[in-house]
């Protein structure tokens, strides 16, 4: 009896092990299920969402809209009170930001590569032709969720590391090395207050930090697959 028991122990070891060696593919496949699924996803075509953005260290607070469409556009706007308005788009080929401080600009070579490929509306359905390499590293605690780690090789440009939660597979957190005017800058993202709309859950929170700077979005107001015309993500005229 005793030689059966540990034999059906063994068993019952190795299945529950195979059962949590996850590979990256699956946590990736996990992740699009644990959101509504493929067709769920598919049938939004547009996105608008308003809400706040809030810089603690600096006590400033603004007011935020973000457009996105597909197959490749997008918008987001930060309005400033006493400081001016911020714009960063996407029209499928150009990406710009026109700032309060430095002006507008046309962003160039991998600093483009990466925002184009941010733009993609439903870049997460499309993680097999935009990241060739996947790989599970581990674990890693994200806030206080145990999340898989799992690193994102562009053919082209730095990786991206993105953390979905051990428990439920949604996208939690989101480290990246992004090239900037002023040089490759370290931002980790994380995601916050799922909720489910249109069959699909999405976060009204976004917490971003960079080096020395803590940024807060949060949505108060979302809508998908409403009409944006292709010309607010266009480049300014005379521009």
């Amino acid at each position: 009896m005793k030689l059966i028991r540990a034999a059906l122990l063994g068993v019952l070891a190795t299945a529950v092990w195979a059962q949590q060696s996850l590979t990256a593919e699956q946590v990736l496949e996990k992740s699009v299920e644990a959101a509504g699924g493929r067709k769920a996803i598919e049938k939004i075509t547009s996105t608008v969402g308003k809400g706040t953005l809030e810089v603690p260290s600096q006590g400033v607070t603004g007011a935020l809209e973000y457009y996105a469409k597909a197959p490749n556009k997008r918008l987001i706007v930060v309005k400033v009170e006493g400081w001016g308005e911020l714009r960063r788009s996407c029209d499928g080929q150009t990406a710009w930001e026109d700032h309060p401080n430095t002006g507008f600009r046309v962003m160039e070579g991998e600093e483009r590569e990466d925002a184009l490929r941010e733009c993609l509306f439903n870049e997460e359905l499309k993680w097999r032709e935009l990241y060739p390499k996947v790989e599970l590293a581990g674990k890693e605690k994200v806030g206080e969720r145990e999340a898989y780690k799992v690193v994102m090789t562009p053919a082209s440009g730095k990786p991206v590391t993105r953390y979905y939660d051990a428990e439920n597979f949604l996208l939690v957190g989101q480290a990246t090395k992004r090239a900037t005017p002023e040089g490759i800058v370290e931002e980790r993202v994380e995601f916050f207050d799922y909720r489910e709309l249109d069959g699909v859950k999405a976060p009204f929170g976004v917490k971003e930090l960079a080096p020395g700077q803590e940024v807060i979005i949060k949505l108060a107001e979302l809508k998908n697959s409403v009409e944006i015309e292709d010309a607010r993500f266009a480049r300014p005229a005379g521009k």
